[in-house]
């Protein structure tokens, strides 16, 4: 790549993919060019128009629309920065002074899921400790006695008769509801069915459905972890507890911004949060039909659906409106859970259907973590145990049966690949393990489906740290060891140290793989908010219990990013406290099995109320001693060794 085409850099979301962009060049002839296969039915000749992608900051520096662009995109498409990716490159009139401007300020340009075929690694299996199946929707089949000319029972009685029928005092029943539709459906289903019918019921209290034969196998929920990177939804059989499909896909929401500090400020936009919320649903029907296609099953047989999400994805996902979430003192709309019916939500399911939406904790500690705390039965613990939930946001859980204390932390994205110079998230080509000899300081990787390499993604990142340092590439503050310089180890561009990972001739894209000095500085900020975090809830315990010297004894890694690290690397970097590796546990997407859980069992459902009432939330970056906790822990592995007395190996490491 040319010199001076190498001054502008663009950020690709979903990907989070960082990368110079020739700018003599449009966007479908960069993406190609960089190894990122996409869709176009043309070949990138505006014949077309499949080619869609957002531009999300920038557009100004870009060409105007072609007359490809005006014939395949309305108005509205235009006016939200809809363009054609191979119609659009960079506007021939920018000067130096808007060439330096977007140095500071990286483009950023979203590509849509069905223009990518990009092979994303998304985590959908997590560990819990079981679950007993009592769920809220029940099936029973019914032989309802005809109604005849002396005895002319109403369709509705007649049904609940039958139900009532081992019930000798019939002072004791409970009312049932019903709903208009189904009520409208009865005299139709029994008479066509010869009176033989299954009623479907809502916690004993309500019947949602109504169908001629014996239909009780077909009882299905689906459970959904709605992430602010991805979505995954579990279909099961509510009988038995199996899970029939599995389906997930990336969160469109990122269209709109990475993170949910952007999300939260597009919601602010006229008609943002609708858009917002459109993008979630549509998802989440997309997910709920591929996995009845899966499961070779109409939507109509899914009678209940349970969601869990962090706060800002609830009050999204629902509609309320998120602006205070992100203002001082970050206050939600509302804790407890809800029952709602799946018709007013616009999901499709069974149009009686209800959706359980889990309750949250506090503005930054949402229904995910309740999931996390109801799959792992931390509250049941001996040991105090610190569950980790690492994604784009991280939120973190100290206790055991005795307390409970929550709080989240800023940990940007930098672990999923984002604001990463090499970055990606797990997809293909992604190198996701390394190892550096520390004599001849020859890197050996891994990448996800052995694919050649294209970037790093979050694994191979906390793995290249780990081995930077140990090969002491790195000092304990995180700079490059000047020494090595001398080596040719180093190079400068830009003005910048880089260490390269991967030669341009090994890659999968046209230059070497690199990281620089502002990458690990990424990793510090993000290591050095979960350890500082973790020890400011340790702090707040010890403080609200009489100044009791509380310990972790245990730790539970969940989240795609805690599921595939290298937990002993994580620990070597400072991210995690210091614990043998028998007592660091990788639970997987425990959110996604808390939301399985609390759809199987509606007694959970009680169990994650009194869980919210007793957790005590921590504001963590509010507490005095924030500053001085984050400070200590941007070290390697912190400041104070004697936290981490099992790494003698810092001991030969350079401090600065």
């Amino acid at each position: 790549m040319e010199e001076n085409n190498e001054q502008v850099i663009v950020d690709f979301e979903p990907l989070s993919r960082r990368m110079f962009f020739n700018k003599n060049k449009n966007v479908y002839e960069n993406l190609i060019k960089a190894g990122i296969q996409v869709r176009s039915l043309c070949g990138g000749k505006g014949s077309c128009g499949k080619c869609r992608i957002m531009v999300e900051k920038g557009l100004e520096y870009m060409n105007p629309p072609t007359s490809s662009e005006l014939r395949f995109l309305s108005r509205d498409d235009l006016r939200t920065n809809w363009r054609l990716a191979c119609q659009t490159l960079m506007s021939e009139k920018i000067s130096d002074k808007m060439l330096e401007k977007m140095r500071a300020t990286p483009l950023r340009i979203y590509l849509p899921e069905d223009l990518l075929h990009e092979d994303f690694k998304i985590l959908t299996k997590g560990t819990g400790k079981g679950v007993e199946i009592n769920p809220t929707i029940k099936k029973i089949f019914l032989n309802v006695q005809k109604p005849v000319f002396d005895k002319p029972i109403p369709d509705f009685e007649s049904i609940v008769d039958e139900m009532w029928m081992d019930n000798v005092d019939k002072g004791s029943r409970a009312p049932l509801l019903v709903n208009l539709d189904v009520l409208r459906k009865i005299p139709h289903v029994l008479r066509e069915s010869d009176y033989k019918i299954t009623i479907t019921t809502l916690d004993g209290k309500e019947i949602i459905d109504c169908e001629p034969g014996n239909t009780i196998d077909q009882n299905f929920g689906i459970a959904f972890d709605i992430g602010t990177t991805t979505i995954v939804g579990y279909l099961i059989n509510l009988l038995n507890g199996k899970i029939h499909a599995i389906s997930s896909k990336l969160n469109p929401q990122t269209a709109y911004g990475e993170d949910v500090i952007t999300r939260l400020s597009h919601a602010k936009e006229k008609d943002g949060l609708q858009e917002l919320r459109s993008a979630v649903l549509d998802a989440l029907n997309d997910i709920m039909h591929e996995a009845c296609s899966i499961a070779r099953i109409q939507e109509t047989c899914i009678y209940e659906a349970s969601i869990v999400g962090n706060t800002a994805m609830h009050h999204i996902f629902l509609g309320l409106d998120p602006k205070y979430l992100g203002l001082s003192p970050y206050v939600p709309v509302i804790q407890q859970g809800l029952n709602i019916k799946s018709r007013i939500l616009n999901l499709n399911i069974a149009g009686s259907g209800n959706v359980y939406v889990a309750p949250i904790i506090a503005g930054y500690v949402g229904a995910d973590t309740v999931g996390v705390m109801v799959a792992s039965k931390i509250d049941e613990e001996n040991e105090l145990t610190l569950a980790l939930d690492i994604g784009t946001n991280g939120e973190l859980v100290v206790g055991n049966r005795d307390v409970l204390a929550a709080g989240s932390c800023a940990a940007g994205s930098a672990l999923e690949g984002a604001h990463i110079s090499c970055g990606m998230r797990a997809a293909s080509g992604a190198i996701d393990s390394i190892t550096i000899d520390p004599d001849t300081f020859e890197v050996r990787h891994t990448t996800i489906k052995n694919k050649p390499p294209r970037g790093l993604c979050g694994s191979g990142l906390i793995d290249l740290v780990a081995e930077m340092l140990r090969a002491k590439i790195l000092t304990r503050s995180g700079n490059f060891n000047s020494s090595l310089e001398e080596k040719g180890l180093l190079l400068t561009r830009d003005k910048e140290k880089t260490f390269i990972i991967v030669h341009k001739n090994e890659a999968g894209i046209n230059h070497d793989i690199t990281i620089s000095q502002e990458d690990i500085r990424q990793v510090q900020l993000a290591k050095g908010a979960f350890y500082s975090g973790t020890r400011i809830i340790l702090n707040h315990l010890n403080k609200v219990n009489g100044d009791k010297h509380h310990q972790i004894e245990q730790i539970y890694l969940a989240g795609a990013f805690g599921n595939y690290i290298n937990k002993e690397n994580a620990k070597f970097i400072g991210m995690i406290p210091d614990l043998p590796s028998e007592m660091i546990h990788q639970i997987g997407n425990a959110a996604g099995t808390g939301s399985q859980y609390l759809l199987l069992n509606k007694e959970l459902r009680k169990k994650a109320s009194t869980l919210v009432s007793r957790t005590q939330y921590v504001e963590i970056g509010a507490k005095k001693e924030f500053q001085r906790e984050f400070a200590g822990a941007m070290f390697f592995p912190h400041l104070n060794l004697d936290f981490f007395p099992s790494l003698g190996e810092y001991l030969k490491i350079p401090k600065r």
